[in-house]
């Protein structure tokens, strides 16, 4: 995994405010909105399949400030 991918999940672990202490709490809508970002990722990078888009190469949708 890239560090800028380890980042991004990172920031949207903090942002969605779940951690492994607050994964049994965490609400169904922050547990799917994670993994959507991480699948979208792992997608992104040609690791899953994903939904093609139209004059659209699949590339990293992170940007790290």
């Amino acid at each position: 995994m890239s560090d800028e991918l380890e980042r991004y999940l990172a920031a949207e672990a903090r942002r969605l405010k779940l951690s492994p202490l607050t994964l049994g709490t965490a609400s169904p809508d922050a547990l799917h909105a994670y993994c959507a970002a991480v699948l979208r990722e792992l997608a992104a990078r040609g690791l899953l399949e994903n939904e093609p888009d139209i004059g659209c190469h699949a590339a990293a949708q992170t940007a790290v400030n």
